[in-house]
């Protein structure tokens, strides 16, 4: 059997970086056990000088919560993080691979939102594995 090889991609990253970082720890928890994550995002991208690069911007809203023993809802803090990513394409922009983008993007983001939970005393923030491939890409508009 002949194995195939992947096709090369047409975008590339060329640099990534946290551009801001915001922590607001409200309440401490009651059992470290039992931590809930809300999550919002949100994405948009703006023309670099050359035409094949952009820069691609990726907000991420986690809420921190748990419930007391009587199911009430406590808020534990809020983490905000703004992501943003220089990338080349090849071929000119493709916007279809927009959703590529935000994926790279969210995957340095884990890592550092586990890292800052536990600097905070909670526990290791394991973010879920996220499909973008629901969003629309036209749905990400330019700066």
């Amino acid at each position: 059997m002949e194995t195939l090889q992947p096709k090369k991609s047409s975008v590339s990253v060329k640099s990534v970086k946290l551009v801001q970082l915001n922590f607001i720890q409200k309440d401490n928890p009651i059992n470290l056990e039992s931590m809930g994550i809300g999550l919002g995002f949100n994405a948009s991208y703006s023309k670099l000088d050359d035409d094949n690069t952009i820069r691609f911007d990726l907000g991420i809203q986690l809420k921190l919560f748990q419930e007391d023993d009587n199911k009430n809802k406590i808020d534990l803090g809020i983490m905000q993080f703004h992501l943003a990513g220089i990338f080349y394409f090849k071929d000119g922009i493709d916007k279809k691979l927009f959703i590529n983008l935000m994926s790279i993007l969210y995957s340095y983001l884990r890592p550092i939102a586990a890292q800052i939970s536990v600097m905070a005393k909670l526990p290791p923030l394991d973010l879920p594995i996220l499909n973008f491939s629901e969003i629309n890409p036209d749905d990400i508009k330019e700066k």
